[in-house]
Order: C-alpha cells, then sequence, then structure tokens
C-alpha cells in the first residue's frame, strides 16, 4: 500500500503565521521577529530566514534597528493562499517515478491523478486571501499582540 501525505514544510508554516501576525498588528509599531517567536514558540533563527524570504518577495517590509520590525507589505492582505504557497513550498512531484526509477513508468496513471490532486489542492486557496483568512482568525491574533504588548510594558 503506497501511503502519500501533502504535508506543508514548517517553513511554510510559519511564514503563514507571521503573515497573519503581521498583518493583524495595530499598526502602532512594527511587529518585532522576537515578538513572533515568543507568542507561537519558533526559534529566532529560523523566523530571521523566513522574514528575509518574506521581504525579499515583497510581501513584508522589514526595518532593521531600534525601532525596526516587520510590516505587511503593500497588496499582501489581496494574497492567495494558494500563490503563498506554491511560491514558498516550490514544486516538486508528490511521486517522483524516476527515482527510483519505477517499472510502471508510462504505464501508471497515479503519477497523473496525483498531479491533479495537488493542482486542485492549490486551486481551492487561491480563492482564499491572506485577508480572508485572517477574518476568521483576526481577534485571537489581536488579543495575542496586546497581551504581548501589556507583558513587554509590565
Amino acid at each position: 500500500m503506497i501511503r502519500i501525505t501533502m504535508q506543508l514544510t514548517r517553513f511554510s508554516d510559519y511564514a503563514l503565521r507571521m503573515l497573519m501576525y503581521v498583518s493583524r498588528a495595530d499598526g502602532s509599531r512594527p511587529i518585532t521577529i522576537a515578538e513572533v517567536g515568543q507568542q507561537f514558540d519558533i526559534s529566532h533563527n529560523h523566523l530571521v530566514k523566513v522574514a528575509a524570504r518574506l521581504s525579499k518577495l515583497g510581501w513584508i517590509t522589514a526595518t532593521r534597528g531600534r525601532n525596526g520590525g516587520l510590516q505587511l507589505g503593500p497588496d499582501a492582505e489581496k494574497l492567495s493562499i494558494g500563490t503563498i504557497l506554491r511560491e514558498l513550498e516550490g514544486r516538486k512531484a508528490i511521486v517522483d517515478c524516476g527515482s527510483p526509477p519505477c517499472v510502471l513508468r508510462g504505464n501508471c496513471r497515479l503519477k497523473h491523478a496525483l498531479d491533479a490532486a495537488e493542482e486542485a489542492f492549490y486551486s481551492a486557496l487561491d480563492g482564499v486571501t491572506l485577508g480572508e483568512v485572517n477574518g476568521s482568525t483576526a481577534e485571537s491574533i489581536i488579543t495575542l499582540h496586546r497581551d504581548f504588548l501589556s507583558r513587554r510594558a509590565a
């Protein structure tokens, strides 16, 4: 029996969390990587890499220095989750028929079916934007952010 699971990379998971958190900040100040790390219990080193990639893509702006931090990039709330994940996950086959070489290669419809399922997965996520995802989680994120600010002020 073949067991196939579609699972996002940890990198994509962290990137989605960062994008959602940064997009729901109150705008009074940039969000720091340390804050995101503390809220989601993610290592600083991982988040530095995530922030660098998201910044390079233009989805967040990252400012260095004492008053620096992360802010959502222009129009990032309009990004579809499908677009975000395609970019972060890259194009890797669910099943690699070439390594090791499969004797059924060319005479098997499984690869085609799996490729179609993957495209259906992304197509479903193309209809959901970052802003829409945040609509349902916004209150939780805002509460996390306010709790962080009050702990920091104390």
